[in-house]
């Protein structure tokens, strides 16, 4: 019996170091690629004034404070309440590609699956990364246990020598969330392509403001990490965040943003305080490029999911 391809389907974060050292290569030329084309507009955004275009608003937004999952833990650290922004950001993604899909791609691809069903792929799959709060060093498996830590630090003679996990938890700190690997997005986009060849953290990524504004101009959603202190205009509200930028209308980037039940999901800013908010930080700037699922998506027949 055929199986469609769905979330679960992710390919786990762990990959081959040199794979890991060419991802991390890919993110950080196109983070610094796309902060030098945003220096070169000079503050100048008047580019953005003129435009109408994006893609259309998703029918509902699942929001961080949804009682249904709000109070659950996040794999090893914080609850989906306070930190579930990436596995959301993916929800919204994978919500408009439903929209977007031919016929034959909706039978190929689960494109309906349950928030909780991606909550738990990116658990799983670990890319939700977490340290202890006094100890430097990332984990990223769904559950902090006192083999998980001590398989971590081998040649620290403290850890292993602790026999309990409150041992370890009284020396050095409760389990702390660091957030969504960056590269989760990248392998959901990755998931619903046909191409093989396709590079995380290249063929996944917007490199300039033209490009961004290329996708916009064809309907094109844009998911995009910010720095919530700009993003939000407060400089007490510090750490990064994901969002999706839908459209532009009248100069103002138009935004979905799990985070704001208040306003139905939507928040309408000004062009320069989201692109600043993304290039606020050296290799920092995260902007995904869906043009390649789109395609395959929206164009998909069965003739050519077999071939």
């Amino acid at each position: 019996m055929f199986k469609s391809i769905g979330i679960e389907d992710v390919r786990n974060c762990t990959v081959p170091r040199e794979e890991h050292i060419k991802r991390i290569d890919f993110q950080k030329e196109a983070s610094d690629k796309f902060i030098q084309s945003v220096k070169e507009l000079s503050g100048n955004y008047s580019i953005f004034n003129d435009l109408d275009c994006g893609a259309e608003l998703p029918d509902a937004v699942p929001f961080a404070s949804n009682p249904k999952w709000k109070d659950m833990p996040f794999g090893a650290a914080n609850t989906l309440g306070n930190a579930s922004c990436g596995p959301l950001q993916a929800a919204v993604v994978i919500s408009y590609f439903n929209k977007i899909a031919s016929p034959s791609a909706k039978h190929f691809f689960e494109l309906t699956p349950p928030v909780l069903s991606i909550i738990d792929t990116l658990v799983n799959k670990e890319y939700r990364s977490w340290k202890l709060q006094k100890k430097p060093g990332a984990m990223s498996a769904p559950v902090a246990t006192l083999d998980v830590i001590k398989e971590r630090f081998p040649d620290d003679e403290e850890v292993q020598a602790c026999t309990s996990l409150n041992e370890i938890f009284e020396k050095f700190g409760e389990p702390s969330g660091v957030g969504t690997n960056f590269f989760w997005l990248d392998n959901v986009i990755k998931l619903f392509n046909l191409d093989d060849k396709l590079e995380i953290g290249r063929d996944t990524r917007i490199s300039s403001v033209g490009k961004l504004i290329q996708n916009l101009a064809r309907g094109i959603i844009v998911p995009i990490r910010v720095e919530n202190s700009i993003y939000l205009g407060n400089p007490n509200h510090k750490g990064g965040h994901y969002v999706t930028w839908f459209a532009v209308e009248d100069g103002k980037a138009v935004i979905v943003d799990t985070a704001m039940p208040e306003t139905c999901g939507i928040y309408t800013i000004p062009v320069r305080q989201v692109i600043d908010a993304i290039a606020a930080g050296p290799g920092m700037a995260v902007v995904w490029d869906v043009e390649s699922a789109v395609s395959t998506l929206s164009t998909l027949t069965i003739n050519q999911f077999f071939s």
